[in-house]
């Protein structure tokens, strides 16, 4: 991959369930039985990495291929596992071995590929990036170069916030396929010629990284799609597989990434504080009826406080004050809001108690001003709090 100054960000994704995007399927590499690289950024604002299921399947199916030969150095179908900053690299065979090195073919083979598959389940679950940022595109470019094509899968929330792609610079507005076209421009991309490309654990965040929204989600599937066509993949697949929602191993800070609408900040005390504005929660005038969008928000709120069950969960909406309305009309309206906001985290599996309530017009704040109702202003005081 050539380097060059100045890079723009930009990103690789994944949110659908196996379709798909580019084209035909990547056969196993030069008769050498199948290489599957497992590629995962590992960082502390995303979940720890894990296989889902189709992944596990993917890797059993290499194990099953007969492209492999006799002996402790025949050829056979191996996984590569691999963190994104380069640091934990590991070769682990998928062919099913007897201990003199023979092929298994009897009564073991399927004892002897589960243990393979669990061995690569267990290497990327002890993944941990050591590096601060996530350089997702130097990353994918460092674990395929001089591997034969095969299947590349990224366990990523796609959240790129060092070398080419940062997307704290590149933000949300930028249109995919120019993005893609530009990095393949600077030649930043990396040669996935051939290669059959998996992404799982687009958008899945976690630590100090606000949850993404639907529409920020999306723009971001938009972004890796383009990439991975650009970069000439034989094959972009995108996997929407829940991630084990347990914590990430390491404790190297990672720089977040804004998210429109939604703001994250942790405390010295180790609570975190997550503003939602109205245009995430979509509430229309008088309702507090939360719209589709933002309950998957709030289900990922729910898996970072569901993983804190000795968190104190307050739960605080505020609203604006438009002509016409009351004091006391204000104050029921942003409490029916923060107990919507609560039931949808109860709903999402929060077991805590949760602590609801309306703070009517914020303190300090107005909409009004010289008689006349600022919108724009209204619009940032249209808020609820969520507290753990």
């Amino acid at each position: 991959m050539k380097r060059s100054q100045a890079a723009p960000p930009i990103l690789f994704l994944a949110v659908a369930v196996l379709v798909s995007a580019c084209g035909a399927h990547a056969g196993a590499a030069g008769g050498d039985g199948e290489r599957i690289v497992v590629l995962a950024s590992a960082s502390t604002n995303e979940p720890r990495p894990s296989l889902p299921p189709g992944i596990e399947s993917r890797l059993a199916e290499a194990a099953h291929s007969e492209n492999a030969t006799d002996g402790k150095n025949g050829k056979g179908s191996l996984a590569i596992v691999t963190s994104a900053d380069g640091v934990t690299a590991r070769t682990l065979p998928l062919t099913p071995r007897r201990a003199n090195g023979a092929v298994e073919h009897g009564l073991q083979r399927e004892n002897l590929i589960d243990a393979n598959v669990q061995r690569v389940s267990d290497a990327v679950g002890g993944l941990a990036a050591i590096r601060p940022g996530v350089d997702l595109l130097s990353g994918i470019d460092n674990a395929v170069r001089g591997v034969g094509p095969g299947t590349l899968v990224v366990l990523s929330s796609g959240l790129s916030t060092a070398g080419g792609l940062d997307l704290r610079r590149a933000g949300w507005q930028v249109e995919p396929a120019a993005l893609a076209a530009e990095l393949k421009t600077r030649g930043l991309l990396p040669e996935l010629d051939g290669w059959r490309v998996v992404l799982s654990g687009i958008g899945a965040t976690a630590g100090t990284q606000p949850p993404l929204s639907l529409p920020t989600r999306e723009r971001l599937v938009a972004y890796w799609r383009e990439i991975c066509r650009a970069a000439g993949a034989a094959e972009c697949l995108f996997d929407e597989a829940r991630l084990d929602p347990r914590p990430p191993n390491g404790n190297v800070a990672t720089p977040d990434v804004p998210v429109p609408g939604i703001v994250s900040v942790s405390g010295p005390d180790g609570t975190t504080k997550t503003t939602l504005t109205n245009d995430v929660l979509g509430f229309a005038g008088d309702s507090a009826a939360l719209s589709p969008a933002a309950q998957g928000v709030l289900a990922e709120l729910a898996l970072r406080i569901a993983a804190r069950p000795a968190a104190r969960v307050v739960v605080r909406g505020f609203t604006a004050d438009p002509p016409g309305s009351t004091g006391q009309g204000r104050a029921d309206l942003s409490a029916a809001r923060a107990g919507a906001v609560a039931g949808a985290l109860k709903a999402a599996g929060v077991a805590v108690p949760i602590e609801s309530s309306g703070g009517g017009t914020a303190p300090g704040m107005t909409a009004m001003s010289g008689g006349v109702f600022d919108e724009g202003v209204a619009v940032k005081m249209r808020r609820v709090d969520i507290t753990y």
